[in-house]
């Protein structure tokens, strides 16, 4: 079979690591991968890239007559018979897509990454309401945001009627995707969760070799992230556990006020490691903690999980009940009054941090989890069946 991955950006980032580690999947299994990104691919990710995976550059992100024909070439050159959107919301992706294979016989599948009621552009409209008091200001933000869930709903609805199927990354996103669609019988629509994209096949758990450490590991930002919360969670717990440490490992536009904001708090055990490589964090230390407002199917979650780190992490987004099952495999943080509450997420933390039998019980369940339901194989394998149906 010859698939390409359809990519708005290859940068370095969750969406891409996926593709990648898929790509490199389908290649193994006998598949010839390609890449088209709209726009100029990172040099480190495409260092990672396996070299039998070739990737084609288009002109930006526009539909325009010189995108469509260099695509169409591709598409005709590399024989290619299915097409991953991996952008399930932009429409101009689809529309480019759909101009390019005219008259090819080619399956075209869409990919949505987040849940399909939120994301960054929503959230900075929320985000800006609360922080406002002004009639104005307020009634002019509610009509952006309406505006934007409009746009984002009408965008949607057009990459799934121009798509063969539709994917969602968890089986709660269905009955988000009816009703901010508005589609209320939506038959190609299917769930198809992400891959480990890191190897733990050769782990071997042992609670000896497991720190006393907390680790943050991701981007670190507001809009989604809100590790500040981290920082104000540490803060309740850090005199009580002095043997523990917090590490935050990644990077972002917040980092600075992060790290002032642990001097503020007079913290004397937190580390800020930046970008690094994740399997050494993962085999050494015990608990995760993720506090994001929203998300899609977050990686960090199952990758940690088959290292026999347990996730502590806020519930504010339905794919964390999938994949974790409370006091069983990790803990989730349910909203207070639809809020965060850092002693609750404190309480939770400080539950693992104590019961060191608990904490390992759950660390192992992890990892059962995790090789049953993501690992790499596994998901090779329900790819597969929906080659084979799509191709019938």
């Amino acid at each position: 079979m010859n698939i390409l991955f359809l990519m708005k950006v290859f940068e370095v980032g969750g969406q891409e690591v996926v593709t990648s580690t898929l790509a490199q999947s389908f290649v193994s299994h006998g598949h010839s991968v390609t890449i088209v990104s709209f726009k100029q691919p990172n040099p480190l990710m495409l260092e990672r890239l396996d070299k039998r995976i070739e990737v084609f550059t288009l002109d930006e992100l526009c539909y325009s007559k010189e995108n469509i024909e260099k695509f169409r070439s591709v598409l005709i050159n590399k024989q290619i018979n299915i097409v991953i959107n991996q952008w399930g919301l932009p429409y101009i992706p689809a529309k480019v897509l759909n101009e390019a294979k005219k008259g090819l016989a080619i399956k075209t599948i869409a990919v949505y990454h987040n849940s399909p009621d939120s994301n960054a552009r929503i959230k900075e409209v929320e985000i800006a309401l609360l922080q406002t008091r002004n009639h104005l200001k307020r009634w002019m933000l509610q009509c952006k945001k309406f505006a934007f869930k409009q746009i984002t709903s009408q965008s949607m609805r057009y990459v799934y009627n121009h798509s063969d199927l539709y994917m969602v990354l968890s089986p709660s996103f269905i009955d988000k995707f009816k009703d901010f669609t508005g589609i209320k019988h939506p038959n190609h629509l299917i769930v198809q969760t992400n891959p480990v994209t890191v190897d733990a096949s050769d782990y071997v758990f042992s609670s000896e070799k497991k720190w006393k450490e907390i680790i943050y590991m991701g981007r670190i930002d507001y809009n989604q992230k809100r590790v500040y919360r981290v920082i104000d969670t540490w803060s309740v717990l850090e005199k009580q556990f002095p043997d523990w440490q917090l590490t935050v490992v990644g990077d972002g536009p917040e980092r600075k006020k992060l790290e002032q904001q642990v001097k503020d708090l007079g913290l004397q055990h937190v580390s800020f490691e930046g970008f690094q490589s994740s399997i050494p964090y993962y085999e050494r230390t015990s608990i995760l903690i993720l506090t994001s407002e929203y998300e899609g199917f977050p990686l960090v979650l199952a990758e940690c999980m088959s290292f026999g780190v347990v996730p502590v992490v806020y519930g504010s987004y339905s794919a964390v009940y999938d994949i974790i099952k409370h006091k069983e495999n990790g803990m989730i943080v349910q909203p207070q009054n639809g809020k965060f509450e850092v002693n609750e997420m404190a309480k939770r933390l400080a539950f693992v941090m104590e019961n060191e039998s608990k904490r390992n019980e759950m660390a192992q369940n992890a990892i059962l989890t995790s090789k049953r339901d993501y690992s790499l194989e596994s998901i090779y394998r329900s790819w597969e069946k929906v080659f084979d149906k799509l191709m019938q």
